[in-house]
């Protein structure tokens, strides 16, 4: 570690005693300098003492997940630890981090001694597994292709990779379906013998590569395989490799099927829906005002609803704020649906009024139905509903209602301003700077596990909508630039 970075770590306030007289080394390999930095300071923090190499005073030596205990020790250039040194997955420091005490490291130690490699009389590393001998009378899974020597890993291999299943239930043979075309249930067991001469032997099951592509039956369900080889790659380029598979397992299983999928049952119009499905209050809302919904509303009318939420609001206190945001905000000629952001710059005097609000334009006939009428996400309430303006030949318009606390008035902006595409390419963004970022607030120093948040970082004091884009490090785009 630099002098400069070990000089502004001792300078940290101690928030905590989580790690109070642990020392820990964090390698770097596979976790990431920027990873590395933040465990550092959090274990300073937590009251711990963090070294950047391997040295007498280290208690705890932190790696990456994916790593083993042999590459890590090359990694730390030592042949054994310490007796008292434990090695651990990065797994025990963030979940310490997040749940703000010293975890037990049995769950996350590599140093297993019913794992770990040991030395024989002759020098030579080997499994301890693998040093016991089998009765003879065991049966034992011979490879096709044999003369194996019994010491290699076929066999261990082939017993174990089929026990293996993630948390979506699929396996690893499941994968190597996909690639050769003969799925698990076509296989039939070998009966070969360390003799046999594979040439001899027909191939068992589909594969493909042994198929003559000229055989392939048409796919009668491509409008459906289409869209799911969307997902598909979708998923794949985001490296979610097990929701991949699925998808095209279906896409595979859907072309090979005989005859078009149809529904067995269900509705085909929409006077079908009223008269047959049972439907919930929202359903029934949605199908009443169905042709309105669908007629997009003049800039105009979009407008006309703000300023009738905004007349509510500041009759009830005047230093009320109320603002549209959506398409209107971007400057669209026409919008789908209005939503309004309310809040008070003194970051109080919003309490309370959030129902009242509602109550004025109830009474006065503006809301026509609620869908949700009360919904709090933290310190935000939000309204789902529909109103009509009064006047004749006026439509029922979709409303939404947030009332926000000031300081989060800059993320709601750009939450409720920016579309889905947008929104998610500026989340994903800050999560490359180890930044959450909500319609809350921009947090720094944020620690993530794989998918999962274990802790939220630190929210940025309040901030102008401009900030936020500062502190992602890109160019400030207006309202009418965030239409993705």
């Amino acid at each position: 570690m630099p002098p400069h970075q070990r000089g502004s770590l001792m300078k940290l306030p101690v928030t905590g005693s989580a790690f109070q007289g642990v020392t820990v080394h964090v390698l770097p390999a596979g976790i990431g300098s920027a990873r590395c930095q933040i465990f550092q300071r959090q274990i300073v923090q937590n009251g711990g003492q963090t070294e950047s190499s391997l040295c007498p005073t280290v208690t705890h030596v932190v790696v990456d997940d994916s790593m083993d205990c042999d590459r890590a020790l090359r990694l730390l250039k030592v042949d054994r630890l310490p007796s008292a040194v434990y090695l651990l997955k990065c797994t025990w420091l963030s979940t310490c981090i997040s749940e703000q005490r010293l975890l037990d490291t049995a769950d996350y130690s590599l140093l297993n001694p019913d794992k770990d490699m040991e030395t024989t009389k002759d020098g030579v590393k080997e499994d301890v597994l693998d040093s016991i001998p089998l009765p003879a009378t065991q049966d034992m899974k011979q490879p096709i292709f044999d003369e194996t020597k019994p010491d290699e890993s076929t066999e261990t291999v082939q017993d174990t990779k089929d026990d293996f299943k993630d948390e979506y239930g699929v396996s690893q043979s499941d994968l190597e379906a996909l690639i050769s075309g003969l799925h698990p249930k076509d296989e039939t067991p070998s009966t070969a013998t360390a003799h046999s001469d594979p040439q001899q032997k027909p191939l068992s099951g589909k594969w493909v590569c042994a198929q003559s592509s000229q055989s392939k039956v048409d796919n009668h369900n491509k409008h459906i395989t289409d869209k799911l080889e969307v997902l598909a790659k979708a998923y794949t380029h985001q490296g979610d490799r097990w929701r991949a598979l699925g998808y095209s397992k279906a896409v595979n299983a859907l072309k090979s099927y005989h005859r078009p999928i149809t529904s067995y049952e269900g509705f085909c119009t929409l006077e079908d829906i009223c008269t047959k499905a049972n439907l919930n209050h929202n359903q029934i809302i949605g199908l009443k005002h169905y042709d309105d919904f669908l007629d997009r509303m003049p800039r105009e009318e979009a407008a006309a609803i703000e300023k009738t939420v905004k007349e509510a609001a500041q009759f009830l206190d005047p230093g009320l704020l109320a603002m549209a945001c959506g398409s209107y905000r971007q400057g669209k000629d026409t919008c789908g649906d209005v939503d309004v952001l309310i809040s008070h710059p003194d970051g109080k005097s919003r309490r309370g009024v959030f129902s009242k609000v509602l109550q004025s334009l109830h009474q006065s006939g503006f809301l026509a139905d609620d869908l949700v009428s009360h919904e709090e996400s933290g310190e935000q309430k939000k309204y789902m509903g529909v109103c009509r303006l009064p006047g004749p030949g006026r439509l029922h318009r979709r409303l939404d209602i947030i009332m926000a606390p000031y300081g989060e008035l800059a993320c709601s902006l750009m939450y409720f301003t920016g579309l889905a595409q947008f929104n998610r390419s500026m989340r994903a963004l800050a999560k490359t700077k180890h930044i959450s970022l909500s319609e809350h607030s921009l947090n720094s120093d944020m620690l993530r596990q794989g998918c999962l948040k274990v802790y939220g970082g630190t929210p940025l004091p309040r901030l102008a909508e401009k900030d936020v884009f500062t502190h992602l490090g890109i160019p400030f785009r207006e309202p009418q630039e965030r239409d993705w």
